[in-house]
């Protein structure tokens, strides 16, 4: 049978009956329960209101297209199977905080989109937890990220912010899995996050530059704690701590001016290493300890400038393959470690002139082991 307009208009007004409406400042509170669609909420909701969905499963994929307030009370699930992505997001200021987000291979929050806040969830089963395309300005803070594929994905997107989220076991059916990644990715800030056990890398970058990666622990990982490569440039790592990672702490592979600061890496393979052309990186104030090698340059990497770091209790304090030349390295105090220093290459400077490194293991001049350098102006620890 067909539906006139009459009738057309009486379902819609029962679809509208269906949840409870209150006003507030001029927006409207949807309330869904147990049994309800929170499509159907969205799809009835104008720009700005606020939907609230009550505890209970909900199997469903969601389309947001206007910037509404998307609120979990009671952690509700939502499940989308294998239909698609839990959530996509296709208006800029939407809010999303409060779910369970599970799916089957598909992701879990996919935003293309900007300005939007994704805040307390727990997204896990999932093939990527949250992914963002071309989006900008999103707010990731405070979710719990785990057992997926990957944790958190952003391609070609800029000037978002993932703040203290707990990412972690996100390992599942796949060879390059990770915790965070970014590929052509700018200007994003990644702070304060716990990270663990994320396959292969837990913050990992792809050609993406001028990023902040600050006060995060990243520890347990495959291969690195955190890696910048394919001409990741330009971007800020400080006070991260990087432990027990099977690789290295801090690795850059053809990343070039990246700046490293109080970084602390221990019980790595290697705690940073720059490799293959990795030029013109500022690393200072660094913490190494307990690693094979504490600071590794190798490669090619050229023109650093390695200064006041510590390497304490390391294989090898600083270690510089044949190939790494043209790099100054000063004010690094060197202490316990199996070799302080070892330097293979030809044209690598000890000293800047007047300030020259310390060692535990001082004589009047230090030979550097390896090759022909000399630190002219040596320092007891």
């Amino acid at each position: 049978m067909k539906c006139s307009r009459s009738n057309l208009t009486y379902l819609a007004v029962l679809v509208a009956m269906a949840f409870i409406f209150t006003t507030v400042g001029g927006a409207n509170t949807i309330s869904v329960g147990s049994g309800q669609s929170i499509q159907a909420a969205v799809n009835a909701a104008s720009a700005g209101d606020r939907i609230e969905v009550e505890s209970g499963s909900y199997r469903e994929s969601l389309n947001i297209t206007k910037p509404i307030v998307l609120v979990g009370n009671g952690s509700p699930l939502l499940d989308s199977g294998a239909i698609g992505p839990a959530i996509i997001l296709r208006a800029d200021g939407i809010v999303v905080s409060g779910f369970d987000i599970r799916s089957t291979r598909q992701t879990g929050i996919r935003v293309l989109s900007n300005n939007n806040v994704i805040r307390n969830n727990t997204i896990r089963g999932c093939l990527d937890g949250i992914r963002l395309d071309h989006s900008g300005r999103n707010s990731i803070v405070e979710n719990d990220i785990n057992n997926n594929t990957n944790g958190i994905n952003l391609i070609y997107s800029a000037r978002n912010a993932i703040d203290n989220n707990s990412i972690r076991d996100n390992n599942i059916n796949e060879e390059s899995d990770c915790g965070i990644f970014l590929a052509y990715s700018r200007e994003n800030a990644i702070r304060y996050n716990n990270l663990s056990d994320n396959g292969d890398c837990s913050i990992s970058l792809r050609s993406s530059c001028n990023n902040t990666i600050l006060g995060n622990n990243a520890s347990n990982n495959d291969w690195y704690g955190i890696s910048l490569e394919d001409g990741s440039d330009g971007n800020s790592l400080a006070g991260n701590i990087l432990r027990e990672n099977k690789a290295s702490g801090i690795y850059l592979d053809s990343s070039r001016k990246n700046i490293l600061n109080k970084n602390a890496a221990s019980d790595n393979s290697n705690g940073i290493s720059l490799d293959y052309d990795s030029n013109d990186n500022i690393l200072t104030g660094n913490n190494v300890s307990k690693n094979q090698k504490g600071l590794h340059i190798a490669n090619h990497s050229s023109n650093n400038t390695i200064r006041d770091n510590t390497a304490m209790k390391n294989g090898y304090g600083i270690y510089l393959t044949f190939s790494a030349g043209w790099n100054l390295i000063f004010g690094n105090h060197l202490i316990d470690n199996g070799c302080n220093a070892y330097d293979k290459g030809l044209t690598n400077n000890w000293d800047n002139g007047s300030i020259g490194n310390y060692y535990s293991d001082l004589g009047q001049i230090f030979y550097v082991p390896g090759g022909p350098s000399v630190d002219r102006y040596p320092r007891a620890e």
